[in-house]
């Protein structure tokens, strides 16, 4: 939802090497280019409304908190991909 009146850029990696177009150009002390020629496909502000508390869920700290050390939910699942690989049906 970031524009040239209203850029949003905070969550957005900083310095020179940057992927975001804004905040490398900040890093390098030059004026950003426009969101217009910059931002190709913009996700328009329903489609974010919607998104907003699918990542929140998403990044909410007791599901990550269960994914740490490499595990999932299912402790048999990388088995039965291992069985389903071997044997398709």
């Amino acid at each position: 939802m970031s524009t040239d009146n209203k850029p949003q850029h905070s969550k957005c990696p900083e310095g020179e090497d940057s992927w975001c177009f804004y905040n490398r150009a900040v890093a390098k002390k030059e004026p950003p280019g426009s969101h217009e020629d910059n931002v190709h496909n913009p996700i328009s502000g329903k489609v974010i409304l919607k998104m907003i508390p699918v990542f929140q869920r998403l990044a909410a700290d007791d599901l990550l908190q269960r994914c740490l050390e490499g595990r999932t939910q299912n402790a048999k699942e990388s088995l039965h991909s291992c069985i389903w690989n071997k044997c398709p049906k």
